[in-house]
């Protein structure tokens, strides 16, 4: 949270998607995924937010280890963007975020370090 704040950004809300099976398991087993919502400045509030508890549908994960199903990520493109609006994803993984905007009709711009991903991404961006 210290590097977002040093950025300019603070969270504005906490997400969960609940999930139909444990993706972990340690003091308790977890059927959730967490996020937060960042924001820099004052942005506009959506007219329609999304709900901070948000679906899930399990992707087997195999394109990527923490692969993102469309149905956890449209939601959000969709409140807090317009269509041809930049969205970044600086930790691309399988490309699930840039397969999201464009289904929006969003502009994308992703960050991956390992090449594996980046084909992987590309392989299912052209599906679109």
């Amino acid at each position: 949270m210290a590097v977002w704040k040093e950025c300019g950004f603070r969270p504005v809300s906490h997400l969960t998607w609940v999930k139909s099976h444990c993706s972990r398991e340690g003091y308790s087993r977890s059927f959730h995924e967490v996020g937060f919502l960042l924001a820099k400045g004052r942005p506009e509030r959506p007219l329609c937010p999304p709900s901070d508890v948000l679906p899930w549908e399990y992707t087997s994960n195999e394109l990527h280890t923490n692969q993102k199903p469309l149905l956890a990520l449209t939601p959000l493109i969709e409140a807090y963007s317009k269509p041809r609006d930049l969205i970044l994803d600086p930790f691309a993984g399988s490309g699930s975020t840039a397969v999201a905007a464009k289904r929006c009709n969003r502009r994308f711009i992703l960050i991956e370090k390992v090449w594996q991903h980046c084909s992987t991404a590309k392989v299912e961006l052209d599906r679109v």
